[in-house]
């Protein structure tokens, strides 16, 4: 038979603890014979008093408190398994029927309290009855220690039931804790496994979700294909068409090649024939300009001004202009006798030149007549034009301009930049490209003063120089030389150069030059199709106004820059007329305003001058002057102009 079940480690603590209070020795009340029980005087006649205490029988084992007898108590277990409970309960029983057996030895006891006390006197009588509690006292303490015996006994079979259940115990709470162990993997692969199935769910549900979308999808593309099958039916049918069509627009490609290929041949044909037409023509122009003269004089008259026409009433009958001839003009002055007041005949003075411009002229109509030698510019022939006469006859007027922005009264040199760059913007479909540098200076008191830089950001004087000693070309280093690719740039620059020129007032002007003033633009045109290359310079010069000193009345500075104009004016003179007799040395160094404009003047340029006469009649004499001088210039011949390939 199996013992009762192992109980719980802390109950079996707890009983390990109690153990020393399980059988305490108590001490003992037996009465010792010889030795008289001593009473309080107030019971002698009492009988003895049985100790109810002691008489009450073996004490409930249950409570810690009672006798030794009493048997030991264990706390409370915890609740068990079914297998465990049948033994505890059948533990329980037997510690309660041992708990139970001595209540019969509490009966005596109870019977002696009835007794009568005996009388005091009675000492025999006491003795007895003290005789017979001996017995029963020795009775019961043989019993008690039987019971004391039978229960070392039980303890120690409980001891070795306490063994077998601490080990029971032990080997449980193993088996818990493995099992808690496993409960607690169970537990986390139940959650695992039930976020698994969850997401499995939703899976599912996505799946489900994607199976609709993809079943209306694949509906869909039936329907779809349906139609494309339907479409691909059409598309053939277009197909078969179009590939009738394309094998005739083959065919009609392969005409078209042919015929492009004859057309490109022709085109070929056609821009040699306009590569030879623009040779031919340029020939032609240069021809017709050589024939007109390589150097040529325009004579051009300005109208009266205000306070002239106040002064001058007779207007200007001492200047004729022939009606039916275009390049003359007559000049007659009345001589008086220097003897009486007898009038002689007029003196008449008839000049020709290439073209001759009374007042009522435009800027336009002047242009007209040198816009053919500005081409000759852009043709690649050094072209350059300049205003001559004397202060206040309207040089500046000519070439530049008046102040005011007005397009028709534009000067010679905003028109010729403006011509300029609109016969190269339509060379542009022949082939040839054109890039333009411009610079703009002046000649003062023979000194080279840059019109683009302000006067006090002017460095040294400037020197002109050979570009190398292989080529006769000149330049001069530290001038402002300015690419430009418009008019527009072009007019800024004649702004500023005008801002900064050197003028003063004289006896003879209000405002006059005391300087020439030289606008170059040097071209540089390429054909890269026929590898052609021209390079020339196109120079317009507004000459400083020549004067007499004796009506000028200069002094001091405008003494010195009268001497110097008029110096660089007759030095220009002389190098005309050494050209014109073909002689060995040309005095191009007298002056820088000659020297400069060497390459401008020889045989391989184009010249044209611009005489411009005051039409008033106190002027006579610096008029006639002025037209001397263009006359000889006129008549001079500098050769064949040849092109700058």
């Amino acid at each position: 038979m199996e013992g009762p079940p192992p109980l719980p480690l802390r109950e079996q603590k707890m009983n390990s603890e109690d153990k020393s209070f399980l059988l305490p020795k108590g001490p003992s009340r037996l009465p010792v014979s010889g030795l008289r029980l001593k009473r309080p005087a107030s019971d002698e006649n009492e009988p003895p008093k049985v100790d109810r205490k002691r008489a009450r029988g073996p004490l409930d084992p249950t409570k810690r408190g009672g006798p030794v007898t009493a048997a030991p108590s264990f706390p409370k277990p915890p609740p068990a398994a079914p297998g465990l409970r049948s033994h505890r309960q059948a533990a329980g029983s037997r510690r309660t029927v041992a708990a139970a057996a001595p209540k019969p030895a509490a009966a005596p006891a109870a019977a002696g309290g009835g007794e009568k006390k005996r009388a005091p006197w009675d000492l025999k009588g006491q003795v007895s009855d003290l005789r017979a509690k001996v017995g029963t006292y020795k009775e019961k303490a043989q019993g008690l220690a039987g019971e004391n015996e039978a229960l070392r006994q039980r303890l120690n079979q409980l001891e070795g039931e306490l063994k077998q259940a601490t080990a029971r115990n032990q080997q449980l709470e193993g088996q818990n804790s493995a099992l808690a162990l496993e409960l607690q993997t169970c537990q986390a692969q139940a959650t695992e496994s039930q976020q698994r199935v969850e997401q499995l769910v939703e899976q599912e549900q996505q799946l489900q979700e994607t199976i609709k979308s993809q079943s209306q999808t694949i509906r869909e593309l039936e329907t779809a294909g349906r139609k494309a099958r339907e479409a691909k039916e059409e598309l053939a049918a277009q197909l078969e068409a179009r590939e009738a069509e394309l094998r005739l627009v083959q065919e009609s490609l392969a005409r078209r090649a042919q015929e492009n290929e004859a057309l490109a041949a022709r085109k070929a044909q056609l821009e040699q024939k306009l590569h030879e037409s623009e040779m031919e023509r340029r020939s032609l122009h240069n021809a017709v300009q050589e024939l007109k003269g390589n150097i040529r004089v325009f004579c051009r008259v300005r109208p009266l001004l205000s306070s002239e026409k106040e002064a001058q009433k007779q207007g200007m009958s001492h200047l004729r202009f022939l009606p039916d001839d275009s390049k003359s003009l007559v000049l007659s002055k009345a001589e008086e006798s220097h003897v009486g007041r007898e009038r002689k005949e007029d003196i008449v003075y008839e000049f020709n030149f290439d073209q001759v411009f009374p007042p009522s002229s435009s800027q336009e109509e002047v242009f007209e007549e040198i816009s053919l030698l500005v081409q000759s510019a852009l043709d690649g022939y050094h072209v350059c034009i300049f205003a001559y006469g004397q202060t206040g006859s309207g040089k500046t007027y000519t070439m530049e301009g008046p102040d005011c922005q007005d397009p028709s009264t534009a000067g010679m040199i905003p028109r010729a930049v403006q011509q300029i760059f609109k016969k190269a913007r339509e060379m542009e479909a022949k082939g040839w490209k054109y890039h333009f540098t411009a610079n703009f200076l002046e000649i003062y008191n023979e000194s080279l003063r840059d019109l683009l830089v302000l006067r006090p950001e002017r460095g040294s004087e400037l020197e002109i120089r050979r570009v190398s000693q292989c080529t006769e070309e000149l330049h001069v280093p530290n001038l402002c030389y300015v690419p430009v690719a418009s008019e527009h740039e072009v007019l800024k620059l004649l702004q500023r150069a005008k801002a900064n020129r050197s003028v003063a007032k004289t006896n003879l002007n209000e405002r006059s030059s005391r300087s020439h003033s030289l606008f170059q633009l040097r071209i540089e045109g390429h054909n890269p199709n026929r590898e052609l290359h021209t390079s020339s310079v196109l120079s317009l010069v507004d000459l400083a106004g020549s004067e007499r000193l004796d009506k000028s009345l200069s002094t001091g500075d405008r003494l010195k820059e009268t001497q110097a104009i008029n110096s660089s004016l007759s030095n220009l003179g002389l190098v005309i007329t050494a050209l014109s007799n073909k002689e060995a040395h040309v005095p191009y160094r007298n002056s820088k305003l000659t020297y400069l404009l060497q390459n401008s003047l020889g045989g391989n340029s184009k010249m044209l001058m611009f005489v411009n006469i005051s039409p008033s009649e106190e002027n006579f004499a610096e008029s006639l002057n002025s037209l001397r001088f263009a006359r000889k210039v006129n008549e001079c011949v500098i050769g064949t102009a040849s092109n700058r390939k």
